[in-house]
């Protein structure tokens, strides 16, 4: 199981990777049981993986393939049929600065574990990206991000676009050879800072092939994926507050509140906006938990309830019926029977 807390990947910027895998006859039931995980997460539509497969998943394509510069490859490879959700945003607007934009504001959809900055200093734009801690760091994924940026931006526009420079935080790699064959500028390596930098002229460009049509039907959609990704990161920070407080059943939205530096009017409205409650929260964090605690242990039920922050076994018994209609005691016999 997986932190809340850890950023994901949208499946769709895994999908090279996994695509890659098929050439050692791995399909997505091989690839899941090699990286332990289900199959669910890396075959079906709108799935997003925690950062820590998505590394995985990269050291195990660099360990078969013996190919340290992987993500330059798969970069080279990408044709236009590849773009996903934010890249066909991004192409399909009306000018380049109009795509960046919508990159920046929509780069979670694709990486929650970096964010983008945007800079324009002496008519040279800055194109940052930021990790928000530095396990996150993942040294093909970012050659491939930065490349991809750079392949797809020549040809959504033509060979007019000028860039200056390419930066990357890591160290110079054994393949730097490779980066010539990709980049048409300066690359350099020791960087406070992974950032594309490109003239400002290029921001008045406008993609060759654009379909404001499909600009307006992805952006949608890409708005709709950001909103629960913000959902979620809300939610998910209080219920980890509730989590680490369960057992203290005088811990309430007050405690809460403090702990997120706000206050609890401001925490009931920023649920409320996510058509959430604190009340259900609670409600969420304490079901999931008995659920584990009556199927995975031996707890005798008084124990398991003064765990969850009941003041008895009676309030428990009330609040578990209201869940699942039944008492714990007869959950726990119709979930343990065989084992």
């Amino acid at each position: 199981m997986h932190a809340l807390s850890e950023p994901t990947v949208g499946l769709a910027s895994a999908q090279a990777i996994i695509d890659f895998f098929l050439q050692f006859n791995m399909d997505t039931h091989a690839l899941a049981q090699e990286l332990g995980i289900d199959e669910t997460l890396i075959s079906e539509a709108d799935q997003r993986l925690p950062i820590s497969i998505y590394h995985a998943m990269w050291a195990l394509a660099i360990k078969k393939s013996q190919c340290p510069e992987l993500g330059l490859s798969i970069a080279q490879n990408e044709g236009i049929e590849d773009l996903g959700l934010v890249a066909h945003v991004v192409y399909n607007s009306a000018t380049l600065k109009e795509g960046l934009e919508h990159y920046i504001r929509l780069f979670s959809v694709v990486n929650e574990a970096i964010e983008l900055e945007y800079e324009n200093i002496d008519k040279r734009c800055h194109l940052r990206y930021i990790y928000k801690s530095p396990d996150f760091y993942n040294i093909p994924d970012i050659e491939r991000t930065l490349a991809i940026v750079v392949l797809r931006t020549i040809k959504a526009v033509g060979l007019e676009t000028r860039f200056y420079e390419v930066n990357f935080q890591h160290s110079k790699p054994d393949y730097a050879h490779k980066f010539e064959e990709i980049f048409p500028c300066k690359v350099n390596f020791n960087q406070a800072q992974c950032e594309v930098v490109f003239d400002s002229k290029m921001l008045t460009m406008k993609p060759k092939r654009r379909n404001p049509h499909m600009r307006v039907a992805t952006l949608n959609y890409a708005n709709q994926i950001l909103s629960r990704l913000f959902k979620r990161s809300i939610s998910s920070k209080v219920k980890r507050i509730i989590e680490k407080n369960l057992s203290d059943g005088s811990f309430d939205a007050e405690k809460t509140a403090k702990q997120l530096n706000m206050s609890r009017q401001t925490l009931y409205r920023k649920l409320k906006n996510d058509d959430s409650s604190y009340s259900d929260l609670v409600d969420e964090v304490k079901q999931n938990k008995a659920f584990f605690l009556l199927k995975q242990t031996q707890l005798p039920l008084t124990v398991i309830a003064y765990d969850l922050g009941f003041s008895e076994l009676s309030a428990f018994t009330r609040a578990f019926k209201r869940w699942t209609g039944q008492t714990p005691a007869e959950y726990r016999k119709i979930n343990t029977l065989g084992k």
